[in-house]
């Protein structure tokens, strides 16, 4: 192992779960660590107010809450869930009802199964 490894915050499962997310913030873990914290703190809250707007009807807000929340998972994972907001962004734009619902419930528990992961960095 290397000295890096040996100072890692990071558990090996974690540094090989988030390697790519290490690489978009330029090898620092530390850095990757505070951004987790404040994706812990505000995730949740994007995801129960996007729940709302999509329920209530207010697709246009929950296209920025989605967009939001996508800007805000980005760093941690650029593939799917993350990259499925995109449908549902675009669905809610169109008011599409039916389709921005299907593809929040679908989402779900992918992205609160992320925003877990995340938390639990150190």
């Amino acid at each position: 192992m290397n000295a890096k490894s040996d100072m890692s915050k990071l558990s090996s499962e974690q540094r090989q779960r988030f390697a790519s997310a290490i690489e978009r913030v330029g090898d620092d873990e530390d850095i990757l660590i505070v951004l987790a914290e404040m994706a812990s703190e505000d995730a949740p809250v994007l995801m129960k107010k996007l729940e709302g707007e999509i329920s209530n009807g207010f697709f246009d807000a929950a296209a920025q809450t989605a967009h939001a929340l996508k800007g805000l998972l980005s760093t941690f994972e650029t593939g799917e869930p993350v990259e499925g907001l995109q449908s549902l962004i675009d669905s809610a734009r169109q008011g599409d009802e039916k389709e921005t619902t299907q593809l929040f419930n679908s989402l779900k528990p992918e992205l609160l199964n992320l925003v877990d992961l995340v938390s639990q960095l150190p």
